[in-house]
């Protein structure tokens, strides 16, 4: 889990303050307009690091965003629902995102369409890629789309202040 922690910036600081004092009205138009923005970055992110199918199925396509007054919360593969086939991305998404490391071959017997036996092997782990700690699609798209969104939180916060003061002056 990759954490920003305010008091990194003096302008996040700041931000999450000034939120204190506004109006329950403009928090709420605050989070509605920064949630769609934010969502879209997140996607975006992950399906330029997704390379197989595999990949956006379970982790692009699962790929959300979660807006509150303190934070923003970048989320894939949370969904408990199976998806079509029986993969449920909240149990299974280690190997796709990881990779998986070696396992010995199955060895299975079959039938062919004529009635044959035969015996075939089977490698559990071909559809993922190799072992990397650092993962392969959610750790880079948030690496890269943290800043992008931490901007947006903060362009979005000026402008709800404006469009408030503006309001109360004209009303």
């Amino acid at each position: 889990m990759l954490r920003v922690s305010a008091y990194s910036s003096r302008e996040l600081l700041q931000v999450l303050r000034g939120l204190r004092n506004l109006d329950r009205d403009t928090k709420k138009a605050l989070r509605q307009n920064l949630k769609p923005m934010a969502e879209q970055a997140w996607k975006e992110a992950l399906a330029q690091h997704a390379d197989t199918r595999l990949e956006h199925r379970v982790l692009v396509d699962t790929g959300r965003a979660r807006v509150s007054d303190q934070n923003v919360r970048l989320t894939s593969a949370s969904l408990s629902r199976s998806l079509t086939g029986g993969l449920k991305p909240s149990a299974s998404y280690g190997p796709v995102e990881f990779g998986a490391g070696p396992r010995p071959a199955a060895r299975e017997t079959a039938t062919s369409r004529k009635g044959n036996k035969f015996t075939r092997h089977r490698d559990p782990n071909r559809p993922f890629k190799a072992p990397n700690r650092r993962g392969y699609v959610v750790y880079p798209a948030a690496a890269s789309v943290i800043p992008r969104v931490l901007a947006m939180y903060v362009q979005t916060f000026v402008r709800a202040i404006h469009e408030a003061l503006e309001g109360k002056s004209n009303g």
